[in-house]
C-alpha cells in the first residue's frame, strides 16, 4: 500500500514506524510549511492508495471528506471529528477509518476474558491522568480548545471509546465537574458517572494533577475491583500500538466513522452538561 501523509507533528514518527513495519511505501509527506493547499495536491496524487491525516483536530473533517471523495482509503488520527454532525457525514463515505489504538492494547483481551464473561452489572472506575507541561504543548494547537475540541476530545476520546467498545451504549450520564485552563501551566479536571445497561462507570480525567509534588501519569480502568493500567508513560503513542492499526488497514478493516460516532456523541453530551 502506498501512503500520502498530511502532517508531521509528534505522532508522525509512530505512523512512520508502523508503515515501515507493514512494508508500506510513503510517496508524499506534506505539512503547513509546504503551503496552504499542498495537502490537496498530495491527496490528488494518483499513486497514493491511502491518505493519513495527522493534523490538528479541527482540520480532520475537511481533509477526510476531501480524501474520501477522491476515492482514497483514509486513516485519520483521533478524534475523527470534534462534532457528531461531521462524523455522520463521513459515515456515508467508504474506506474511512480513525485511530483509537487503545482497542488493540493487550489488556483489552485480558479484560474480556477476566471480566466480560461474568453476567453481572460491572462496576468501572476510569482514572485518567496526563502530564502535559512541555512548551510544545503549551504553545501549540492541542492547548487551544477551539482547535483540539477540548481535553475530553483530545485525550478522553480513547478512553470513552474503549468504555463503549467493552461495555456498550451509555444510557444515562451525570457530569460532576469540567474545568480546563489553557494558561501555563495547563490544568484540567473532569469527572462524572456513565450508566449503561450492564455497567456503571465513575470516571475522572486530569491534566497535570500533582500528588506528593509529582504529576500523576496513569491511564487506568478498575473493573469490579481489578485494576488495569493501560499506560503510565508520557504519551499513549509510546505503547507502540499503531502497528496493529495498520495491519487492520491492509485488510480494509478498522474503526469506522459509525463506530467513532459513539464516543464523539458521548463527549458532546458530557460537554453539553458542563456545570
Amino acid at each position: 500500500m502506498k501512503f500520502a501523509i498530511i502532517g508531521t507533528g509528534f505522532i508522525f514518527r509512530s505512523h512512520l514506524q508502523a508503515i515501515n513495519k507493514i512494508g508500506g511505501k510513503i510517496i508524499d509527506v506534506v505539512n503547513e510549511s509546504h503551503g496552504q493547499n499542498a495537502w490537496q495536491e498530495a491527496v490528488r496524487n494518483p499513486e497514493a492508495d491511502c491518505v493519513v491525516i495527522l493534523t490538528p483536530n479541527d482540520l480532520h473533517f475537511e481533509m477526510a471528506k476531501f480524501s474520501a471523495d477522491f476515492k482514497k482509503i483514509v486513516l485519520c488520527e483521533k478524534p475523527l471529528t470534534i462534532n457528531s454532525r461531521d462524523a455522520r457525514i463521513l459515515a456515508e463515505k467508504p474506506n474511512v477509518f480513525t485511530v483509537c489504538q487503545l482497542r488493540y492494547h493487550p489488556l483489552v483481551e485480558k479484560i474480556k476474558s477476566e471480566q466480560l464473561s461474568n453476567n453481572i452489572k460491572h462496576q468501572v472506575k476510569m482514572n485518567i491522568f496526563f502530564k502535559r507541561d512541555d512548551e510544545n504543548y503549551i504553545k501549540g494547537w492541542k492547548n487551544q480548545k477551539e482547535r483540539s475540541g477540548g481535553v475530553l476530545f483530545n485525550f478522553g476520546i480513547h478512553y470513552f471509546d474503549l468504555l463503549l467498545h467493552l461495555f456498550g451504549e451509555a444510557k444515562n450520564l451525570k457530569v460532576s465537574k469540567i474545568y480546563e485552563k489553557t494558561a501555563s501551566p495547563p490544568e484540567a479536571e473532569a469527572k462524572g458517572k456513565i450508566e449503561g445497561e450492564n455497567y456503571t462507570c465513575n470516571w475522572q480525567i486530569y491534566v497535570n494533577r500533582k500528588e506528593n509534588g509529582e504529576i500523576i501519569k496513569k491511564r487506568e480502568f478498575i473493573i469490579n475491583g481489578a485494576p488495569y493500567n493501560f499506560s503510565s508513560k508520557d504519551n499513549l503513542a509510546e505503547e507502540n500500538l499503531h502497528l496493529f492499526v495498520y495491519e487492520d488497514l491492509l485488510k480494509k478493516r478498522g474503526i469506522t466513522p459509525q463506530e467513532a460516532l459513539k464516543s464523539i456523541e458521548l463527549v458532546e453530551k458530557i460537554y453539553s452538561q458542563k456545570i
